[in-house]
């Protein structure tokens, strides 16, 4: 198991308990942080699941010019695409390790953003209700 598949899990783990307990949590200022909570591990979830997607795509289209199936492709099996299909299944194994921390920071960027955009909101009408 990888770090993204372990990510994946962490985070629709995370989105069923922010999502179960979201409805119990009566404070708004709270409440807008069990919200940013929620959308941070959606954020983190969905985009780990398309970077596991792709990944496996750019993998079978590298596999398909292995035509022994021996899990390389050997001096008679070279060609310009074969060389092209490696390379970007080669460059993309180091994209796909580092997912995990940098769209993790990527989506607590997002999520604080939104946490204090929504308690400017509730602040703002906190002080039209007085």
């Amino acid at each position: 198991m990888n770090y993204n598949q372990i990510g994946i899990l962490l985070g629709i783990c995370a989105i069923a308990f922010f999502g179960f307990t979201l409805k119990k949590v009566g404070n708004p200022y709270i409440k807008g942080l069990w919200k940013s909570g929620l959308l941070v591990f959606t954020i983190y979830a969905a985009l780990l699941i398309f970077i596991e997607i792709r990944w496996q795509f750019i993998s079978d289209y590298a596999s398909k010019y292995d035509l022994n199936g021996n899990g390389f492709v050997d001096i008679n099996e070279y060609s310009d695409e074969a060389i092209a299909a490696m390379n970007k299944m080669t460059g993309s194994a180091k994209e796909r390790n580092y997912a995990a921390l940098t769209i993790a920071g990527l989506s607590s960027i997002i999520g604080f953003a939104y946490l204090l955009s929504d308690w400017a909101v509730i602040r703002l009408k906190n002080k039209e209700q007085k």
